[in-house]
């Protein structure tokens, strides 16, 4: 890929020392001018792992949430074109190609990756989030709950700072849509460990689960204000 402009990959971690290697390992292209991972006050061995590769380390003492870690992660880049993964992508992160290719090649400022849907639970924070837009918005997209994505520095002021916790995306997808932002949604392949049917996966939802309503309900509070 030919490009004349700097590209940043930001990837939040927290607790991730069973992955992290995984993804790294696999994120090698030449176009990718900096990766920065932000270690969100992890208690396992990210730090660790990740000083053995050539990145920009973040290390962030106390856990600020994912919102709260790509605040800082962005503080410190430098692309014109930002790339916000996950942390446990492992090989799957080559197809970061499709998220940073039409930014490039076509007249856009955001594209999000539709990430294949495997296990998990019955559907409700999908659901919820798919209401949510639709009534703040009018409008719907295909993954509102995606974490892959990129946009140019451009549009960085629409989104600064980013909702905390697991708001950050349907705080991204309003902003996008209100705003008129040219977005496209891709279908990529990426895989990611999936919250299974247990107690934690079950509370990993919940709290995103919450943390969607609490957004939704406090953006609603401010507009009546």
């Amino acid at each position: 890929m030919i490009n004349n402009e700097r590209i940043s990959v930001i990837i939040p971690a927290y607790n991730e020392a069973g992955f992290i290697a995984g993804t790294l390992d696999n994120l090698k292209e030449k176009w990718i001018d900096e990766i920065i991972v932000v270690n969100d006050g992890s208690i396992d061995e990210t730090r660790e792992i990740v000083r053995k590769y050539p990145v920009k380390l973040i290390d962030l003492k106390e856990n600020q949430g994912k919102g709260g870690a790509i605040n800082e992660g962005i503080r410190h880049s430098t692309g014109d074109i930002l790339v916000l993964i996950d942390a446990d992508l492992g090989s799957s992160v080559k197809e970061i190609i499709k998220l940073v290719g039409p930014l490039i090649e076509e007249d856009l400022q955001v594209v999000i990756g539709i990430v294949p849907i495997r296990g998990g639970g019955r559907g409700l924070v999908r659901k919820t989030a798919d209401i949510a837009l639709k009534l703040c918005t009018g409008k719907s997209m295909k993954a509102p709950l995606s974490g892959q994505r990129a946009f140019r520095r451009e549009v960085l002021d629409y989104f600064l700072p980013f909702q905390k916790g697991f708001a950050l995306e349907m705080g991204m997808n309003i902003r996008i849509l209100r705003n008129n932002l040219r977005f496209i949604e891709v279908e990529c392949q990426f895989q990611h460990r999936v919250t299974g049917k247990n107690i934690g996966g079950y509370l990993h939802r919940l709290q995103q689960f919450v943390d969607i309503l609490l957004y939704m309900w406090r953006l609603n509070r401010k507009k009546n204000v």
